[in-house]
Parts: structure tokens; sequence; C-alpha cells
């Protein structure tokens, strides 16, 4: 999971939550088309492109905005806290994709307990050290609540899994890279492009480079190791 910090939410989102407070309008569901995509547009942008829950790449196409407390639930405590920007972020897939997608938004859907004490969200900045991937993709939990927002948001899923794996084959050892090349990487591959995008499954790349890094100062070390007669 990468951390998104909030960049500020979009001035015409803004004044139509000011021109509809304290209406019938002030609801997510009225949101007019145009303020919408304003919406997702923000959102996707201070994402860096990629899933808030997943790290897979996202664009206007296959990307819907989701609350992280769910909106049926906003909506019975308080008229309108639907609408709080703090509580968005832009989820793959798109809503009213074919295909069901079992993790990520999909598979959290309404799921909130106990006030969300034991779910790791990506607006947490502590998020990204509570999980831990592998070069096969695998992510493990460091704590309870990672162990849970896992199950939650299915983020060990099958196909899920082999995307990360196959992304990190392809970063790692496509070009078969060197110690040098690999410590580079590892200072920058979370770092957003030029076209403002970070790269995706950045984290899960971040860790598997760390991984591939030891385990080439490991054969440098025995290579250097002097020999017993």
């Amino acid at each position: 999971m990468k951390y998104i910090q909030k960049n500020g939410c979009p001035y015409e989102y803004t004044r139509w939550c000011t021109e509809v407070a304290g209406t019938s309008k002030e609801d997510f569901n009225e949101i007019p088309s145009r303020e919408k995509q304003i919406l997702l547009d923000a959102l996707i942008a201070e994402q860096g492109s990629i899933c808030g829950y997943t790290m897979k790449r996202i664009d206007t196409d296959t990307a819907h905005i989701e609350h992280i407390k769910p909106q049926s639930l906003c909506r019975r405590e308080r008229l309108g806290s639907d609408l709080n920007y703090g509580n968005l972020i832009a989820c793959y897939p798109r809503v009213g994709m074919n295909a069901r997608y079992r993790y990520g938004a999909q598979k959290k859907d309404d799921w909130w307990e106990n006030g969300g004490k034991m779910f790791i969200s990506p607006l947490n900045s502590g998020c990204e050290s509570r999980f831990r991937f592998d070069s096969k993709g695998i992510i493990t939990a460091l704590n309870v609540a990672g162990a849970n927002t896992i199950n939650v948001l299915a983020l060990d899923h099958e196909s899920l899994t082999e995307d990360r794996k196959s992304v990190i084959e392809e970063f790692i050892y496509g070009s078969d890279l060197s110690k040098a090349e690999a410590a580079r990487a590892i200072s920058n591959i979370c770092e957003q492009n030029g076209e403002g995008q970070y790269y995706v499954f950045c984290i899960a790349i971040r860790d598997a480079l760390k991984q591939y890094l030891s385990f080439l100062e490991n054969i440098r070390s025995k290579r250097l190791a002097p020999r017993r007669s």
C-alpha cells in the first residue's frame, strides 16, 4: 500500500458542496457529472495514477471514487458527511465494469468494523511500514491491523499477487540490475515521474529490490571470503 498525501480539494467540487450545503442535494449521489469527473481526475492525480488500495495503474476509464469509511454509514451518521474529501480516494475498477474483481474496493464493499481501528488506510502516513512484499509478490502483514486489512481487501488474492510478481520480475530481472542500479532504484522507485505518475506496485518493487540487493551483497561477501587451506 502506498501512502497518499492529500493535496487539497478541487475548487469546483468545494464550490458545489458549499452551494448545496443544508439542502436535499447535499448528497454524494447528487454530484453533477462535471464536478464528479473533476473530483475523480483530482484524486487520480493526487495518487500518481495508482489505485489507493492495490497500487494497480488507474485512469478515468478504469477507476471509481471510493469512500474509505462507507458512504452508506457516513449518510446515516450525518447529512453531507459522504462528501468529505478527506474520506475519498480513487480505486480500481471503474463502476459498471463487467468483470468482478475479488480484491480491493469491490471486496471491501461496505465493510466497516470498530470504527475502522483495525483497517490500515492509504491515508495513514505509516501505512507503508505495516506490510512487506517478497520477490514473488507475496504480501505479509507486520501487525494485526495489517493482517485484517489484507483480509478485508484480499490483497493476497492469487491474481493480484501474480500481477505484482510479473512486474517485479520484469523490473529486476528483465534488465538484470547491477548492485549499483538496484541501490539507485530503491531510492527513487517510489517517486513520481515527470508525468506525476507512480510506478505500478512501487512499494512491492522497493521491498523486492531490497531483497535482491541483499542477495547480491551476500554473493559478493562469499566471493571475497578467504578460503580455508
